[in-house]
C-alpha cells in the first residue's frame, strides 16, 4: 500500500519530483557526512602498518565490550555460554554461538540502549524481511570506508555519479520517457532499473551522454542492459567514465569484461550488506579485500560465512550467518593491505522476471517488496509460470502476519509490473530448497 508521501510524489510533476529527490538527497547527505565521517576518512588515508591480527583482537574486544555492556541480549547470551572477556585470541570467537537471520528478525533484545535513530530495511537474497539500526557514528564510518574504496580508484566525493537503481523513483506507467531523476546534492543521477527495456535504452543513453558522469555505480544487471545494447548498435557513449563500481549483485567474468570492454574504465567491485556486514572492496590488482577495521569474516560448512561488524553497535551482528558464500585466501596482495583476501563471493546471483513488454524486474526488486511489512514474512519465492503469469510463494510468521498483509504485499509486488503480468500470492508452509540447498527467490518455469 502507497504511503502518503509516495502517493504525493507518483502524482507529482517531474520538476517536483527531482525536488523532493534531492530534498532527500540533502538528509542522506546530513547523515552519511560528519564529524565522524571525517575523522574516520583521515585515519584512512594514514593507514600505517601494524599487526593485522594484534588489532582485530583489540576491535574486537572492544565491540564485544560494547555489547556486554549495552545489549542485554548480548549479555545473556555472553553469561549462558560462559564468555570471558577480553578474548585472549581471534579463535576465541568461536566460543560464541552463531546468530541466525530468525534471530535478527525476532529477538527484540537484539537492539542496543544507544541512539540508533537510522533504520535499514532489507528483504535480502533469501527474501527474508529484516530491519536494523545504525548509530550515526556508525553509519558515517561506513560511508568513509567506501568513499576511501573509491578515492583509491580516482573518484572523489564531489564528483558527478550515475547510480543505476531499483527504487520506484518514476511510476511505471508515466507517459514522458524520462527514467531518471536527479539528486543534487550529491551530484546523484538516479536511473531506473524498473524501466529497462530494449525501447527505453537509447533515452538511457542519450541522457548519460548529456549527464557526462564521472562513475557508475548500483545495479551491474542494468549495466550490462546498456553495454549489450550499445555492442549491437550504432549509438556511441560521448563521455569515459573513471570507474564503475557495481553493488548488490554476483558479477559474472564475462559481465565485467563487457562493462570494461563498452564504457572503457575498469570495474571494482565491493561487498556489503543493508544489515552491516563488513566492507570488502577490489583493489587495483584485481583482488577483494576485508576492511579490518570494519569487522571479521569467518569461513563456515560449503563456504558460507559468518560475520562480525564493527559498525552496528545500534544493531550488533556477532558470528551472524548472513547467507553469503565465499571463499576466503591466505595470499598477499601487491598493494600492500593487510588482512583477508576473498578469493570470491557466490553468494548473490543476477536473476529476473521478464515481463509482457519485455521489462526485466530483477530479484533484488522483488525481495524488496517484504520490507513494507513489520516482518511478518519469513521468506518469499517468485515463480514465473509463463510470460505474463507470476506466482509469489510466501512464508508468513503465525504470531506477526494480519490479514491485510498479502494484500499490502500483492500491491507492492504490482508496482514493479503493468496490467499485463497476472499476479498471484500464495501462502505456504516452507520454501522448497534446491539440490544445492540454497533457496532459489526466482524460478522462470516457463523457460
Amino acid at each position: 500500500m502507497m504511503s502518503l508521501q509516495d502517493k504525493i510524489y507518483a502524482n507529482s510533476p517531474l520538476p517536483v519530483q527531482n525536488w523532493l529527490i534531492s530534498l532527500y538527497g540533502l538528509k542522506l547527505y546530513h547523515e552519511r557526512y560528519g564529524p565522524y565521517y571525517e575523522k574516520e576518512l583521515t585515519k584512512l588515508r594514514s593507514r600505517r602498518l601494524v599487526d593485522p591480527q594484534t588489532a582485530q583482537l583489540n576491535r574486537l574486544n572492544r565491540f564485544l565490550k560494547f555489547c556486554q555492556t549495552h545489549n542485554s541480549y548480548y549479555r545473556d547470551l555472553f553469561d549462558r555460554h560462559h564468555v570471558e572477556l577480553p578474548l585472549l585470541q581471534l579463535s576465541d570467537l568461536k566460543q560464541i554461538p552463531v546468530l541466525e537471520k530468525e534471530t535478527l528478525r525476532t529477538e527484540s533484545t537484539i537492539f542496543s540502549d544507544v541512539k540508533a535513530p537510522i533504520v535499514g530495511c532489507t528483504g535480502g537474497t533469501t527474501g527474508t524481511a529484516l530491519q536494523v539500526r545504525f548509530t550515526v557514528k556508525d553509519y558515517q564510518a561506513r560511508m568513509a570506508h567506501l568513499d576511501y574504496f573509491k578515492e583509491q580508484h580516482g573518484f572523489t566525493k564531489g564528483m558527478k555519479r550515475a547510480s543505476f537503481t531499483d527504487r520506484m523513483i518514476c511510476p511505471r506507467g508515466q507517459e514522458e520517457p524520462v527514467y531518471w531523476r536527479y539528486n543534487a546534492p550529491m551530484k546523484q543521477m538516479l536511473y531506473s532499473v524498473v524501466h529497462f527495456h530494449p525501447k527505453t535504452i537509447p533515452a538511457y543513453v542519450k541522457s548519460l551522454n548529456d549527464f557526462q558522469p564521472d562513475a557508475l555505480d548500483g545495479s551491474p544487471s542494468a549495466m550490462i542492459e546498456v553495454a549489450k545494447y550499445l555492442k549491437d548498435t550504432d549509438m556511441r557513449l560521448t563521455f569515459k567514465p573513471i570507474a564503475i563500481f557495481p553493488t548488490s549483485e554476483t558479477l559474472s567474468p564475462w559481465g565485467r569484461a563487457l562493462l570494461e570492454e563498452v564504457f572503457d574504465a575498469s570495474v571494482y567491485d565491493q561487498y556489503a550488506s543493508s544489515e552491516g556486514a563488513p566492507l570488502v572492496t577490489e583493489c587495483q590488482h584485481g583482488r577483494m579485500h576485508l576492511h579490518p577495521e570494519t569487522g571479521i569474516i569467518e569461513a563456515g560448512e560449503n563456504g558460507e560465512v559468518l560475520v562480525t561488524s564493527f559498525t552496528t553497535h545500534g544493531t550488533p551482528l556477532v558470528r551472524y550467518r548472513i547467507g553469503d558464500r565465499m571463499t576466503l585466501s591466505d595470499e598477499t596482495c601487491p598493494c600492500g593491505q593487510t588482512g583477508t583476501v576473498i578469493s570470491s563471493i557466490d553468494g548473490r546471483q543476477m536473476n529476473y522476471v521478464e515481463t509482457p513488454e519485455g521489462y526485466k524486474v530483477f530479484e533484488g526488486d522483488l525481495t524488496a517488496t517484504v520490507a513494507v511489512l513489520p516482518n511478518s514474512v519469513l521468506q518469499v519465492q517468485v515463480l514465473q509460470h509463463e510470460i505474463d503469469q507470476i506466482e509469489m510463494l510466501y512464508v508468513k510468521d503465525e504470531d506477526r502476519f494480519e490479514n491485510e498483509h498479502e494484500t499490502i504485499l500483492k500491491q507492492e509486488v504490482e508496482r514493479l509490473f503493468t496490467p499485463n503480468m497476472r499476479i498471484r500470492l500464495k501462502n505456504v508452509p516452507a520454501i522448497k530448497k534446491e539440490p544445492n540447498g540454497k533457496i532459489r527467490v526466482v524460478k522462470r518455469l516457463h523457460v
